[in-house]
């Protein structure tokens, strides 16, 4: 059994939610169909998540069940104003009330729901705003919004892979950080004062730790402020345009890390295209929309150029494969998609080979890295120890 979240739709237009237990989220929804309501929204509540509070931005999470909910209000035949009207009655989040209440205000003053979502670009991105223009423009609001909400769903699926793989060897790292920083900072002084008073001879490892812990506590200070200095030349050369091209290039060129990071971007990219495609938001446009989805600024360059070249009449799988945007797997199943008319299906194919990829390969990196930390820290305060223990007996031997 598993633990459902839901939110419905009463004969009445009010909505009520709760939670509910249940075999499969379909057995569910077909019980509440039965009891007459309409599911606006219904996920599965994932207890046993680690750190699932820390993926919780509550803004940008609460878009997609409201689009999933917007959807299907629309889908049932209710006029857009009239829907928006519903999910205000029934929102628990305040800040997105506002949002909502500001886009039902723009649609009573004669605005499209595209107009309307561009005054809030920072909740509702370029990807959302050009796929809802092409639905009202195509007459079918509902069924975009409800592949936006796909879109949306999957998309914060991988984030949320991505960032629960990273979270546990962050917070292993930082713990034996701060554990070995406690043990120079304030254990290893005080016998240091020991032995000094002492005057006798210690074992070289102990000299050296003692050494090195009297350097970070007297210049610690300097190495705190080259590391920032380190981080706002870094910022301001990625403002540089060229410069940020060198060093992203370089990013994917890291071992282990850099073809993470570039199957990262090329799962975005297609499963972006893909769905702007699906829409009905012409090429050109949504290359456009890509460029600026993507955050490695070789990868935007290398779309810039591609674009030029669809422009000028150059087909897009050759333009990608030219400039080795694209493995060669991929460049084969577009080519495939572009002769027989089905590029959006194709990238979309190739977003879910690439984010099962990703998903496989941090995993497997977890595995190396969890273990391989937790030794590497039992090694340095084990030497520590051990140093520290060395003294103490060799002080123990003069004495007897």
């Amino acid at each position: 059994m598993s633990t459902f979240k839901y939110k419905l739709l009463t004969n009445s237009n009010s909505i009520i939610e709760g939670e509910k237990d249940a075999v499969s989220k379909l057995d569910l929804i077909s019980e509440l169909r039965k009891s007459g309501y309409i599911v606006l929204n219904i996920r599965q509540v994932n207890k046993n998540k680690r750190f699932d509070f820390l993926l919780n931005h509550s803004n940008k999470k609460a878009v997609l069940p409201f689009t999933q909910e917007l959807a299907t209000l629309l889908e049932g035949g209710i006029p857009i104003d009239k829907s928006l009207s519903i999910l205000l009655s029934g929102q628990v989040n305040n800040s997105l009330k506002d949002v909502v209440e500001d886009l039902l205000n723009s649609i009573k003053s004669g605005k499209s729901f595209a107009e309307a979502l561009s005054n809030h670009i920072k909740l509702f991105s370029s990807v959302y705003v050009n796929m809802v223009r092409a639905g009202e423009e195509g007459g079918v609001l509902s069924q975009v919004l409800k592949r936006l909400g796909m879109f949306q769903e999957r998309l914060q699926k991988v984030r949320g892979e991505i960032i629960s793989a990273m979270i546990y060897p962050i917070l292993l790292s930082s713990t034996g950080i701060m554990s070995v920083g406690a043990l120079i900072v304030y254990v290893i002084p005080k016998f240091s004062q020991i032995f000094e008073g002492m005057g006798i001879s210690l074992p070289l490892s102990t000299t050296l730790l003692m050494g090195m812990s009297h350097y970070l506590i007297r210049y610690g200070w300097i190495l705190i402020m080259a590391a920032i200095a380190a981080i706002l030349l870094y910022k301001r050369a990625m403002k540089d345009k060229k410069t940020s091209i060198k060093l992203d290039q370089k990013k994917l060129k890291m071992p282990l890390l850099g073809d993470l990071l570039w199957k990262i971007q090329i799962s975005k990219f297609a499963r972006t295209l893909g769905t702007l495609l699906e829409n009905g938001v012409p090429l050109l446009k949504s290359l456009d929309i890509v460029k600026d989805v993507l955050s490695n600024h070789y990868l935007t360059n290398i779309l810039e150029n591609v674009k030029v070249n669809v422009k000028e009449g150059a087909g897009l799988t050759v333009s990608l494969a030219k400039r080795g945007f694209l493995p060669e797997i991929a460049v084969h199943l577009l080519k495939v998609g572009e002769e027989t008319g089905n590029l959006d299906k194709m990238l979309l194919k190739v977003a879910d080979n690439f984010d099962t990829d990703v998903e496989q390969r941090l995993k497997r990196l977890v595995t190396m890295v969890e273990p391989a930390l937790i030794l590497l820290m039992g090694a340095v305060i084990g030497m520590i120890v051990v140093s520290m223990l060395t003294a103490i007996l060799s002080v123990n031997d003069i004495r007897f």
